[in-house]
């Protein structure tokens, strides 16, 4: 159901029981799902997943490497690109929640990564503290040439958070039998009219290359939720998936934080600690 003006604005968020009428949770109990950006919130236990009690797990991974975030990167590679070793695999928004997790995925798979990301620091990010072998800085080079220049065999998988131009850019250089993995189309959230939504020109390229695009949601793979959530937490546990994380101070900050989602400033999952 879409807000009216003067709602609560309502997010993912983790946090702990004061008080409950329900028997199958207990004061103390850490959970997870979604409420109101406020101090306090009334909510359907229907609605709310408990989470392990563990010294080794802060609750902010809860809203990331344990979230709806990933679980997309691990649904995206794992179900839909069903990725294998030797493959090389495109992340776009690399830097971001999702992609750096996609790509420490793509990486224990035995892929080889390019990472595309925006600015030098990103970059960086990428190669040195998540294992990329290449990354491609959107901002400055020419996306669709450097991706020929460093995928000479072509594209096995993409696993694409981004859209647009980007997206276009991939289509000109897969491999025969691609993969691509719709996450996300960050780059036309935004956008002031219909009209100014970017058009693929590319689209005919997957005929060619005999490759598929499959746009997914992490609700549709409830039932496989068990079996993801345990390849995640092994991951984590073996030490080789770790979240960059930006946490912004205070509820009255919120309302500014949103904006570096769209201005590419956060770096990391983008918090805000209530």
């Amino acid at each position: 159901m879409p807000l009216a003006v003067g709602d609560v604005m309502i997010g993912a968020a983790t946090g702990v029981v004061v008080a409950t009428a329900d028997p199958a949770f207990s004061i103390g109990d850490h959970v997870g799902g979604m409420w109101g950006w406020e101090q306090y919130s009334t909510v359907d236990t229907a609605r709310l997943e408990k989470h392990v009690a563990s010294d080794r797990i802060p609750d902010s991974a809860y809203l990331s490497i344990f979230s709806h975030i990933g679980r997309a990167a691990a649904i995206g590679l794992y179900e839909i690109a069903q990725i294998s070793p030797n493959d090389t695999v495109v992340v776009s928004g690399a830097a971001g929640a999702t992609g750096s997790i996609a790509i420490q995925i793509a990486k224990d798979r035995g892929c080889r990564v390019v990472a595309l990301a925006g600015g030098p620091d990103k970059c960086r990010y990428v190669t040195d503290d998540l294992g990329a072998d290449c990354a491609i800085d959107y901002k400055s080079d020419d996306v669709a040439l450097r991706l020929a220049e460093v995928c000479p065999r072509g594209i096995d998988v993409y696993f694409d958070n981004v859209g647009g131009l980007i997206l276009d850019a991939v289509l000109d250089n897969m491999a025969i039998g691609c993969r691509i993995a719709l996450c996300g189309a960050m780059s036309q959230y935004n956008i002031a009219e219909p009209g100014d939504a970017y058009g693929i020109t590319n689209l005919p390229n997957l005929l060619f290359r005999r490759a598929r695009i499959q746009g997914y949601v992490v609700p549709d793979f409830a039932d496989d939720m068990p079996r993801i959530d345990a390849l995640l937490f092994r991951l984590y546990a073996d030490g080789i998936l770790s979240a960059r994380e930006h946490i912004v101070e205070g509820l009255a900050a919120a309302p500014a934080a949103v904006q570096l989602l769209f201005s590419g400033k956060n770096t990391g999952k983008l918090l805000v600690r209530v």
